[in-house]
């Protein structure tokens, strides 16, 4: 057999199906993905149902400027529609954000998501990291990060790939030490909906220099449709919007949003069963020799690697069809971490089971 260890680099995102579809020679459709931390329920179906029905219009353009999402938005988060800017995703309004600030220095938390430093240096900006300490469990100590200096601070809540959430009044802190500083702070709460609204840093209001990004894409699983947004203060909301192209969330993404955010159930129901399934998948992934998952709020566990390199444990199940994020292009991890979302009982079941195999 072909080794396939080595070949790649470690992948910037999870979720490549089609790239691990060639490489593995399996038909998509087939492979149990773990590598993307998408919810384990899936969409709503007032969802599904609500994008069937907008292919009914699709010969028209969608809302130029997306500004019912917005007041949907707003009516969720408890801000005013004029505070929100809407995204393809929240990648969209990372990119704009940092074209928009042009910060000439800037603080990143991480190990995080990568695109926060793609973003600030595609925008002419310097980074440098606030490392957090594997001995700690990654966690954060909002108190000991000194934004002095800098321009922009980057904090992602629960953090990426960690899972950990650092509480809401410490993020207050932050933003309070920042805002002295003359920092503006972005916090991604792009898995907050699994911790529940109480965690959010909304809870204190929105703030000039305070930046928040939200996301549908993980929470209400609508990956594919790409939906997120901005939460900032009114006049700096006009100013990235003003940047931004019209047309830039479509039809049917519009049409999900609405029904996923009025399907009062789905979210409960959410952190329900994501919390049961994780606490089962802990344990068992905890029980295997050279698997030592990490505490996590979100719906992914980090695993630390004894014995194995990630990215031969990452080859070794996409031989078998599964697929796990390979963390060597987190800053901090190396090759002694993987990340795995939480999923059904059934498919969790599967993933344990080719661990097991593959440790034996």
């Amino acid at each position: 057999m072909k080794d396939l260890t080595g070949t790649e680099p470690a992948p910037a995102h999870g979720g490549r199906r089609e790239d691990a579809a060639r490489r593995f020679g399996f038909p998509k459709e087939e492979l149990l993905d773990f590598s993307a931390s998408i919810n384990l329920l899936g969409p709503s179906p007032a969802a599904l149902s609500a994008i069937k029905a907008a292919a009914v219009d699709i010969h028209y353009y969608p809302e130029e400027t997306g500004e019912a999402f917005a007041r949907q938005m707003a009516a969720f988060l408890g801000v005013f529609p004029d505070e929100i800017v809407p995204g393809n995703g929240s990648i969209e309004v990372i990119y704009w954000l940092a074209q928009t600030l042009k910060p000439a220095k800037v603080l990143i938390v991480e190990p995080t998501f990568s695109e926060y430093r793609s973003a600030c240096e595609a925008a002419g900006a310097g980074c440098d990291s606030f490392l957090l300490e594997e001995d700690c469990g990654f966690a954060f100590e909002a108190g000991r990060l000194d934004p002095g200096g800098y321009d922009l601070v980057f904090a992602c809540n629960p953090n990426n790939p960690t899972g950990y959430l650092t509480p809401v009044d410490e993020i207050a802190s932050l933003w309070r030490r920042c805002r002295a500083a003359g920092a503006g702070l972005v916090v991604d709460e792009a898995f907050i909906d699994f911790s529940g609204p109480e965690q959010s840093i909304l809870a204190y209001g929105v703030a000039e220099g305070m930046y928040v990004i939200r996301s549908l894409t993980k929470s209400h699983a609508l990956a594919g449709l790409r939906l997120g947004c901005l939460v900032t203060d009114a006049d700096f909301a006009v100013r990235l919007r003003a940047k931004m192209p019209p047309w830039n969330l479509n039809s049917f993404a519009l049409a999900a949003a609405e029904a996923s955010l009025t399907d009062w159930d789905y979210l409960p129901r959410s952190r329900r069963e994501n919390a049961a399934a994780r606490a089962g998948l802990f344990d068992d992934l905890g029980a295997i020799p050279g698997i030592e998952p990490l505490p996590s709020e979100a719906n992914y566990l980090l695993c630390r690697l004894t014995g194995i390199s990630s990215e031969a444990l990452a080859v070794e199940l996409g031989r078998q069809g599964i697929l796990v994020r390979d963390c060597r292009s987190f800053a901090g991890l190396g090759d002694r971490y993987i990340r795995v979302a939480v999923r059904s009982e059934r498919e969790n079941f599967q993933l344990v089971s080719a661990m097991r195999k593959v440790l034996r």
